[in-house]
């Protein structure tokens, strides 16, 4: 199964695509969408849809993972937030890509056990599981890879449990 995760942001949007193979995962691609804090919205929500749609097709994505919302103290950021969430989930849908959103806490919970990890343990394990390195700044990518990891570990759960009720 190829899997895409995404970490939406207004700024910056972070994506990052795996092949599974059973428990055996190996990385793709990755990348980040930049847009610019002076372009109108409309415009900056259209490149992002434009360029995960893009990678959605040239890879063959076949399921998409997307952070569900985080809301902080200030609603501005939310909003904006909330638009790049919906940019993500429309890129997937109109590519005909099934989605599925995980909140940060349980991309946290699959990867280290503990729901309050911080992003340097998340990219630890990212970088460990899919032998890669990542610079610093590079934490919207290693988000999205920890993303489609956990849809992965999702799946294989549920397979399993599907396959003892059998």
């Amino acid at each position: 199964m190829i899997i895409m995760g995404i970490d939406p942001g207004i700024g910056t949007t972070g994506y990052g695509v795996i092949e599974t193979t059973g428990q055996t995962r190996r990385y793709q691609t990755s990348g980040t969408v930049r847009t610019n804090p002076s372009t109108p919205g409309a415009t900056r929500l259209t490149q992002i849809i434009n360029k995960l749609r893009a990678v959605i097709s040239q890879e063959s994505v076949q399921c998409i993972a997307v952070e569900s919302g985080f809301v902080g103290r200030n609603a501005q950021s939310a909003l904006k937030l909330g638009q790049a969430r919906a940019a993500a989930l429309l890129s997937g849908q109109l590519e005909g890509t099934e989605v599925f959103e995980y909140a940060p806490r349980e991309v946290k919970m699959a990867l280290t056990g503990r729901g309050s990890a911080a992003k340097s343990q998340v990219q630890f394990i990212v970088g460990k599981l899919l032998g890669l390195t990542f610079d610093d700044g590079e934490e919207d990518i290693s988000d999205a890879l920890a993303l489609a990891i956990c849809h992965s570990m999702r799946s294989e759960t549920f397979l399993a449990k599907a396959r003892t009720r059998t």
